[in-house]
């Protein structure tokens, strides 16, 4: 498999970068769609900056790619995607001018409660580029 970025947003405004690892067990056979990929999140807030390891079942990074598809025209149903059990949330909410919002909602318990909330500009060509790079997951 070949690692790949995902990116919502831009680099000099708010961003979310889901980079795609690989599989978290490559060795083991998984039901079709129950394969999970090891994910390094990259937040960038104002002056806050992270990384996360997490680890996302395929079927929900197909979800995802299911529903920019639907929306990569700006238009579209509001809707909120979970990953990694919760970890994760993003909230889309498409409008008929103008851009997309994207809500991130981050939660970590591991070492340190923290919880991070914040908003990302999506212009249709990201929405487009973003569903591009889901592509990718047909091949692995």
């Amino acid at each position: 498999m070949i690692a790949f970025d995902l990116v919502f947003g831009h680099r000099e405004r708010a961003r979310l970068r889901l980079s795609i690892l690989g599989y978290a067990h490559p060795e083991i056979a998984e039901p079709e769609g129950f394969d999970l990929l090891d994910v390094r999140l990259d937040v960038r807030a104002g002056s806050v900056t992270a990384e996360f390891a997490v680890q996302i079942h395929d079927f929900e990074l197909s979800e995802l790619a299911e529903y920019l598809a639907e929306i990569v025209s700006g238009n579209g149903p509001a809707r909120a995607l979970t990953f990694a059990g919760g970890i994760l949330e993003l909230s889309f909410a498409p409008s008929r001018r103008g851009p997309v919002l994207l809500g991130v909602i981050l939660k970590e318990v591991d070492d340190a409660h923290l919880r991070l909330e914040y908003l990302v500009t999506l212009e249709p060509h990201e929405i487009g580029q973003a569903a591009a790079a889901l592509e990718r997951l047909k091949d692995l």
